[in-house]
């Protein structure tokens, strides 16, 4: 009984629809509001947090690579948003991160920095273009775009120090990935 407690518990947490930060669920108001957004959903936290436990894991060029790609993505995204792109199945592709990005921390994937950067920004495409679509026509897109990117990088920022706490002990980031992978999977069936 003891041992289907926690995933019992994790998989009614994550099965709550307000607790994902996706299009269409409020109106981003400025700041404020965009320095709340990637903290408010659960996926946006994970996704961002594995980024910096998989930079980590990969070493010093990555350490910095993995973020920049990923927030400079993230800023792309929101730019396309703003100017009225089209982007198919958003939610879905924060999904996928969510769950590859757990998947490579899990699997302590060691590709090349460029590729692993390359898979960064694709899936910072879909976060960003998830903050830009949100924002009200009146706001200041600078004040929600500065606002977003600033709360994404402490998130990036939390997963390296979280991997560098973990260092000594990989199991320790594989289980940490794995448990990003398990909501990315069960974010499937939400």
């Amino acid at each position: 009984m003891k041992r289907y407690l926690v995933p019992a518990l994790v998989l009614a947490a994550l099965s709550s629809s307000e607790a994902w930060a996706h299009t269409g669920h409020g109106v981003a108001t400025g700041f404020t509001s965009g320095f709340a957004h990637p903290l408010s959903g659960l996926d946006h936290v994970l996704a961002m947090t594995a980024v910096g436990l998989w930079a980590g894991s990969l070493g010093q060029r990555a350490i910095i690579g993995l973020p920049a790609s990923f927030l400079a993505a993230m800023a792309l995204g929101f730019w396309a948003a703003l100017i009225g792109s089209e982007l198919p199945m958003i939610e879905l592709g924060i999904t996928v991160s969510v769950l590859g990005l757990g998947l490579a921390v899990l699997l302590n994937l060691q590709p090349s920095r460029i590729l692993a950067a390359g898979a960064c920004g694709i899936f910072g495409i879909f976060h960003g273009y998830a903050h830009g679509a949100e924002i009200a026509p009146a706001v200041s897109a600078v004040d929600y775009g500065v606002g977003f990117l600033l709360a994404s990088a402490l998130l990036l920022g939390c997963g390296l120090g979280l991997q560098s706490a973990v260092r000594r002990v990989p199991a320790m980031s594989r289980i940490l990935g794995g448990g990003v992978a398990l909501a990315g999977a069960a974010l499937f069936l939400v």
